[in-house]
């Protein structure tokens, strides 16, 4: 009975790093779709305006990943989650703003400081510190549990905005996140560096030492054309099968569920890295994904199926591996500065991806380009992480 609870407060703090994933996301990611349209049509605010406070909030919580995951490093946790915790504050006060102006500042940066303190570079680094199993297995039970975010956080916010507005919508999803924030500061403390001796003095030393690295480089040369794409296709997955011949609503339930199959993805990855190693495992991933954004072309309605059924899958599985392929790879010592370097890529390269897509959809008046685009980025992101694990094994 004993080994048995022993195990039970084991898993505690992977338990607790979950749900701030979800209440964290929910608030910083997910939400934020759902509340666009219902904010332009009350207060009359463009789209573009909107969409740009999101992009901003994305580059600051990007940009303030490397930052974060240091002080992780050095402190742990706690300090972490407290910083989020206040973030979650911001929003919160942000609900209340009417000039379009200080609901604009107020709302990227506290998405983004909440992002910055509380996206899978800082949640996957602490669990596979403190997990109570191997790296691999703790960070795969954290994103399963945090891939519950978004088939719970979309519906649910839709219901809430019908029934209260989008004010009282977004004052609930930050005070939600608040509540998650300090929970994971009492049971996620840990997770600073295992080091003797701490984390590396010099920060910038320890990046470029890790940029110096040419498997270390390619691999993140790979995420970034994987988010790259990813982004792209998340964003655009909607126009792309109404472009067509798709109803939007059909199109909807597609993407809804594409957003659920993500859990079987995650699953799937405890067995994928058992039987081999993460960045074979991500290679595969990727190249489902690939294989399935070309099925979004046909305009059928069961190819359209099988992409909601692969890329969700791919998707999932591709967040935990990118993960645990990056901590295979990094210095043990500089982890959460590194996996924070890693998101900052990654972010980086999301937000260029709807912006090129948009760019080329504007330019030729169809959807197919952004197709290819994502397609042909998941590709180069398969050769470099191929480069990459050879020169690793020599």
């Amino acid at each position: 009975m004993d080994e048995q609870s022993g195990v039970i407060r084991g898993w505690g703090p992977i338990v607790s790093l979950g749900l701030m994933t979800c209440t964290c996301y929910g608030a910083a990611f997910y939400a934020y779709g759902i509340l666009i349209g219902p904010i332009h049509g009350d207060a009359g605010w463009s789209l573009t305006f909107l969409g740009s406070i999101f992009a901003v909030s994305q580059l600051i919580g990007g940009f303030g990943a490397s930052l974060a995951g240091r002080l992780l490093d050095r402190w742990g946790g706690q300090l972490i989650f407290q910083f989020q915790a206040l973030a979650s504050i911001g929003l919160l006060v942000a609900s209340w703003m009417e000039n379009a102006f200080a609901f604009a500042v107020l709302t990227s940066t506290s998405l983004g400081v909440m992002g910055a303190c509380g996206f899978y570079h800082i949640s996957t680094a602490i669990a596979g510190r403190v997990g109570p199993s191997s790296p691999g297995k703790s960070i795969t039970v954290l994103t399963a549990i945090g891939a519950f975010c978004s088939p719970v956080y979309l519906p649910v916010g839709a219901l809430l905005i019908e029934a209260h507005g989008w004010r009282p919508t977004i004052r609930i999803f930050a005070l939600v996140a608040f509540a998650g924030a300090l929970q994971a500061s009492h049971f996620a403390a840990g997770g600073k560096s295992e080091s003797c001796n701490g984390p590396s003095n010099q920060a910038l030393r320890a990046l470029r030492s890790a940029l110096a690295n040419a498997p270390i480089r390619r691999m993140l040369t790979a995420y970034a054309f994987a988010g790259f794409s990813y982004s792209t296709l998340l964003v655009y997955q909607v126009p792309i099968m109404m472009d067509k011949g798709l109803a939007v609503g059909t199109a909807a339930s597609i993407a809804g569920l594409r957003g659920f199959c993500q859990l079987f993805g995650r699953v799937g990855v405890i067995a994928a890295i058992a039987r081999s190693e993460a960045a074979y495992a991500l290679r595969v991933s990727y190249l489902a994904a690939a294989v399935a954004s070309l099925s979004l072309l046909s305009g059928n309605l069961w190819l359209a199926l099988i992409y909601a059924l692969l890329a969700g899958a791919s998707l999932g599985a591709s967040t935990p591996l990118q993960a645990i392929n990056a901590q295979q790879n990094f210095n043990a010592q500089d982890l959460g500065l590194l996996m924070g370097l890693q998101q900052t890529i990654f972010a980086v390269a999301g937000a260029v991806g709807p912006i090129t897509a948009g760019l080329t959809a504007d330019l030729t008046g169809s959807q197919t380009p952004t197709v290819w685009l994502a397609t042909c980025s998941l590709i180069a992101a398969v050769f470099l992480l191929s480069k990459a694990s050879d020169a690793t094994r020599k």
